[in-house]
């Protein structure tokens, strides 16, 4: 008997029932007297607690279930449990982290592809001003879109370098707009 299986035999109730063995080991090893002594004494009071039975006060259950139905609906994690592993190996089973070391994997086993995946798809994105340009004047926006068709061309005439930092700069500008837009969307639909 170690103090993971005792551990394990109080977990599942046995306090006193546990097997001679187990009483054993906790007689020999103070933190398992420990933890048994706490055991008992938390049984004992929960027995005197709840030894008398009241009646829960009317609609209790209507009101903790309204409660609980809101949680879920707002994604609350009712059981959050720390983790047993290590933070290292957290950090490495992160979602962000794995797409790094995929995309770096990649890029280290087919970078010269990749690159030239990319800059056709930058040269593609650079007819994007225009687009947005000409979309503009059929709207009927044509200051506007003379003038968001200047800066983007002077962002197009930039480096490579400064096209990305820019887009690299924006993209989480973009991410924070749409996720608002997202929220009010969710806001407005439930309040139909």
């Amino acid at each position: 008997m170690n103090c993971l299986e005792f551990e394990r035999l109080l977990d599942d109730g046995a306090r006193d029932g546990l097997p001679a063995e187990a009483l054993a080991h906790a007689h020999g090893c103070a933190a398992c007297a420990r933890s048994l002594a706490r055991a008992r004494s938390l049984e004992r009071a929960l027995e005197a607690h709840f030894a008398a039975d009241v009646a829960p006060p009317a609609g209790f259950v209507d009101r903790v279930m309204a409660r609980v139905e809101r949680g879920e609906a707002r994604g609350v994690r009712w059981l959050a449990l720390p983790s047993a592993l290590p933070w290292w190996t957290r950090a490495a089973l992160e979602p962000g982290v794995v797409l790094a070391l995929a995309t770096l994997a990649l890029f280290t086993w087919r970078g010269g592809r990749w690159l030239a995946g990319a800059r056709v798809t930058w040269d593609v994105l650079a007819h994007v001003p225009r687009w947005v340009h000409d979309g503009l004047i059929a709207a009927g926006f044509g200051p506007v879109g003379d003038w968001t068709l200047r800066w983007l061309d002077s962002i197009a005439a930039s480096s490579l370098s400064v096209q990305v930092g820019l887009a690299l700069g924006v993209a989480p500008l973009l991410a924070v707009v749409a996720w608002l837009a997202w929220r009010a969307g969710e806001a407005a639909a439930g309040a139909t």
